[in-house]
């Protein structure tokens, strides 16, 4: 019951610092990666959510302290997990990181994740903030993920996310803001080398439609603790866009002459 009350305390404290940085217009805004799933992995696996911490709630200064960005320091992360049993686990997450030059990310996210023998299902509620040159953006979002093993070498994960609204920022900050997603992959391989095959539909903020993606991921462990993880589905996509326009008989384009 004790370990119940600091992660609610842990959490509240997060998300209280999220809302009096909206308010008082310091808004340090998230953390997002090549697709919200792969932060949801990171939730689960990283070493700081499965030991066990002492649970420390954010101070409130963190909510009016300057930006990292003028110190040495670009990024704050605060985290914290708790095992209620075996199969069931809590996280909170609250991470502050500056693109500096570009803009302030923050974010305040809380995950649950159950087990049971060859299926895992993971759920978050995240609330990110974005500061572009004064200009505060608000963002928030629910995930799921639901991951069943066949067998030591083979394992299939289906997944979604849906933000309230899903910005464009500039072209610049493009990369690094989230958007709605759903999609799956099969995992092939072993322990060593494996590999993410699927599809993914997500949210083109700039063109303003949907899209399809295909996920196609190596990963490589290099130890217990380090695993390179490649996302080549966009490289992919590309070059076979190029390559069925030069088959088609379609070349770059190239500015007329006046």
């Amino acid at each position: 019951m004790k370990k119940l009350m600091a992660f609610l305390m842990f959490l509240s404290a997060t998300t209280m610092g999220a809302a009096a940085q909206e308010v008082s217009g310091l808004t340090q805004p998230i953390t997002p990666s090549y697709s919200d799933i792969l932060m949801m992995k990171a939730m689960a696996s990283s070493d700081v959510l499965a030991t066990p911490v002492m649970l420390s709630p954010m101070p409130m200064s963190f909510a009016v302290e300057k930006p990292l960005a003028y110190g040495y320091d670009a990024s704050h992360t605060e985290a914290t997990s708790m095992e209620v049993s075996k199969n069931l686990s809590f996280t909170a997450v609250g991470n502050y990181r500056s693109y500096i030059g570009l803009m302030d990310v923050q974010s305040v996210s809380g995950g649950v994740q159950y087990s049971l023998g060859a299926l895992t299902v993971q759920g978050m509620l995240s609330a990110n903030r974005y500061l572009y040159y004064g200009r505060v953006t608000s963002q928030y979002g629910v995930s799921g993920q639901i991951a069943y093993s066949f067998s030591p070498n083979l394992s299939l994960t289906v997944f979604g996310t849906y933000y309230n609204s899903n910005p464009f920022i500039c072209m610049a900050a493009f990369p690094y803001v989230p958007t709605t997603s759903y999609g799956g992959y099969m995992t092939v391989g072993n322990r060593r080398f494996y590999m993410n095959l699927g599809v993914e539909r997500r949210y083109n903020p700039f063109e303003r439609k949907m899209e399809t993606v295909p996920i196609i991921s190596p990963a490589f462990k290099i130890s217990n603790k380090v695993t390179v993880e490649l996302p080549l589905g966009d490289l992919i996509e590309h070059l076979v866009e190029e390559l069925v326009m030069k088959n088609n008989g379609h070349g770059p384009m190239v500015p007329r002459r006046r």
